[in-house]
């Protein structure tokens, strides 16, 4: 009797497997490969035709990678050109039903088969999401379920000391952080809308949250103050900036204060701050670091401050790491020079929100890609010197702001000139009187 059972549980699968195939549906590598084929992948010479050849498949929980030997003539670029192609070629719903014979196995028979059935190609047309790389051989992971559009900042349990949420990625649905010790700076990019600064203003706030007694803050916005301003009278920030001019006096400020730690860390005998033990570190952060690109200035006085400034934050990349400062830059115009070289060069982590173009793109990464990313709030490319991967930053709103960063809000005196051109302390009574826009206060 069991036998009969089991006999007919799999000659019904077999049957509907075929008819599955009758209806003229293939598996994922039957329609990559005719996907390949029909966007002229394939590499003609003479009267031969050679194909990327499929060197290995693996099965995940997360779905599957496919792992192809690309033909003489072709580059890893002519593939990723045609990367809307495969992932809309994988999501059409003729070739998407692809059921497997796990699919099969857990069909029950003894129950009714239709509802299973449907149940089995709802599941399977669920939006695939693709992921394309190269390491010698070309890697095409095909997601069976698409990333979340929104991860809550609320919701998240991350590290400590020095590590930042970055977001989360498809495989396990993990959440992947950002430890500025083992990776001190970072350069961030992004069109408009996307999800920047936001990523900023979650950084900002764990770090005060987490190291609220070690985090020495040096915030610089130049989009006249809209993206920091819930941060101006944290007790952890020294510094803010909001306009070239006081950018350029913030960044001589930081660079003065290296030099300062470098004389006691060479009179203590430590190499670092890590060697002399010291807990404090302090980071720079630039949102909109274009708006200090020379290249746009329109008097030979603007192009002074403006190389002058490249210069300060430059020598924050360089020198920075080891005296315990890191250094942030964020654009949302990744054009040409807009990030200067030795800060991309000494930023071995980089994070890129969708761009307009495959040259912005570059300009972020090196590579292309972030204009290939969905429009989605949030989703971005995070690269570091030995891995890149696709996450789903975590939304932070205004309020959650607010509520965590309060206990350290306090009321600071700050310096100001008076007409004489001395300097002359002042206090600020409350949050409502706000210092002058494009003016640079300096915290005791």
């Amino acid at each position: 009797m069991l036998l009969e059972i089991v006999s007919s549980a799999v000659m019904g699968g077999v049957a509907l497997y075929a008819q599955i195939r009758r209806s003229g549906l293939t598996n994922e590598s039957e329609k990559l490969n005719k996907i390949f084929s029909l966007t002229g992948l394939n590499v003609r010479d003479g009267d031969k035709t050679y194909t990327a050849q499929m060197v290995k498949k693996i099965n995940y929980p997360w779905g599957t990678e496919y792992r192809y030997r690309i033909p003489l003539g072709r580059s890893f670029e002519d593939y990723h050109s045609k990367f809307q192609h495969i992932q809309d070629g994988l999501n059409n719903r003729k070739t998407v039903l692809n059921f497997t014979l796990s699919d099969l196995k857990n069909i029950d028979f003894a129950a009714p088969i239709i509802p299973q059935v449907k149940a089995l190609i709802k599941k399977r047309i669920a939006n695939k999401e693709v992921e394309m790389a190269f390491d010698g051989l070309l890697k095409i992971k095909v997601y069976n379920h698409p990333m979340p559009e929104m991860v809550r900042y609320e919701a998240l349990s991350y590290g400590d000391n020095w590590t930042v949420p970055v977001g989360q990625i498809r495989e396990g649905n993990t959440i992947i952080t950002h430890d500025f010790e083992q990776i001190p700076h970072m350069v961030v990019g992004g069109a408009t809308r996307y999800g920047k600064s936001n990523f900023l203003g979650m950084v900002i706030t764990t770090l005060i949250v987490q190291q609220p007694d070690n985090v020495k803050l040096t915030l610089i916005d130049l989009k006249g103050g809209v993206e920091f301003a819930d941060y101006q009278d944290a007790k952890q920030v020294i510094r803010y900036a909001e306009e070239p001019q006081d950018a350029e006096k913030a960044l001589q400020a930081v660079v003065e204060e290296m030099r300062g730690k470098q004389l006691a860390l060479k009179k203590s005998g430590a190499r670092n701050v890590q060697e002399a033990r010291e807990k404090v570190r302090h980071f720079v952060i630039v949102d909109e670091v274009g708006e200090l690109n020379p290249d746009e200035a329109v008097t030979k006085e603007e192009r002074a401050l403006k190389e002058r400034c490249q210069t300060y934050m430059s020598q924050i990349a360089r020198l920075g790491a080891g005296l315990g400062y890191r250094l942030i830059l964020a654009t949302q115009y990744p054009t040409g020079d807009v990030i200067p070289r030795a800060c991309k060069q000494n930023a071995d982590a980089k994070l890129c929100f969708r761009v307009q173009t495959a040259t912005a793109s570059r300009v972020v990464l090196d590579e292309t890609g972030a204009e290939a990313l969905p429009k989605i709030k949030g989703r971005a490319i995070y690269q570091t010197a030995d891995k890149r991967q696709i996450v789903q930053t975590p939304l932070i709103d205004t309020q959650t702001i607010r509520k965590a960063i309060q206990p350290y809000i306090t009321i600071k005196p700050r310096k100001e000139q008076n007409d004489a051109g001395n300097l002359r302390e002042t206090h600020r009574e409350d949050r409502t009187n706000p210092s002058q826009p494009g003016q640079i206060r300096f915290f005791e």
